[in-house]
């Protein structure tokens, strides 16, 4: 008599429930419109780059002139993109007693970038005894920013650590639409966002959502992404 085999259908290899690849139809939440690419090349400008589009003054250019060109390199860094800058102003006189303060603005791709600068007084410098240098802080009013600065930021924070298997591993990275230039308050989330899959297990049942992090920028203007 012939033996009877029975077939049973499906793979058995196949993942199912928590081992799963997340459904990304599925996900809670909204699903941000820009999509990112991972990066490991580090994002920002290299200080050649900026010195090429900004110069150093002359060691004997007036304070107010090393001030302002300084101002206007660290907003390059800050928007982190080479783009138009004006020479700036300052409302008053740069060179002021220790611990006084004067506001200086620089316009970048036409949009203004106010500066407190705080005097530290002045000191010897490095020309020799005779010469003095103006020393001071200088700090953010309003911060600004490119689009593809932030988009560039995410994709070396999603990718910097090579991951591309695993829970670690970015599932679809996303952002806002973001304007062009934008500017935002120093120490504050920008009102923008980026995110990426969050997946989460309970009793066999895989949970898939889009998980937000807010763009928020420091004090000093750097950006950040909170969870």
């Amino acid at each position: 008599m012939a033996a009877v085999l029975a077939l049973a259908g499906g793979c058995a290899d196949e993942p199912s429930g928590c081992d799963a690849k997340p459904k990304l139809s599925s996900a809670k939440g909204e699903k941000r419109p820009v999509e990112i690419e991972p990066s490991q090349q580090h994002p920002g400008i290299a200080d050649s780059a900026l010195d090429k589009a900004l110069p150093p003054p002359d060691l004997k250019a007036e304070p107010v002139e090393k001030v302002l060109n300084h101002l206007r390199q660290e907003t390059l860094d800050m928007a982190g993109a080479i783009g138009k800058t004006d020479a700036g102003k300052c409302e008053g006189e740069v060179v002021r007693p220790r611990g006084e303060t004067v506001r200086c603005n620089v316009v970048f791709e036409g949009v203004t970038v106010p500066w407190l600068v705080t005097s530290k007084g002045m000191t010897s410098g490095s020309a020799g005894i005779f010469s003095q240098d103006f020393v001071y802080t200088a700090r953010p009013l309003k911060t600004v920013h490119t689009a593809q600065s932030v988009y560039d930021l995410y994709a070396w924070e999603q990718g910097k650590n090579g991951t591309t298997q695993g829970p670690l591993a970015p599932v679809d990275p996303r952002c806002d639409r973001l304007p062009k230039v934008f500017t935002a308050e120093p120490g504050k989330n920008t009102g923008y966002f980026c995110q990426d899959i969050s997946t989460s297990c309970t009793d066999g049942v895989q949970d898939v959502k889009w998980l937000d992090q807010a763009i928020h920028v420091d004090k000093r203007g750097q950006l950040s992404f909170l969870a």
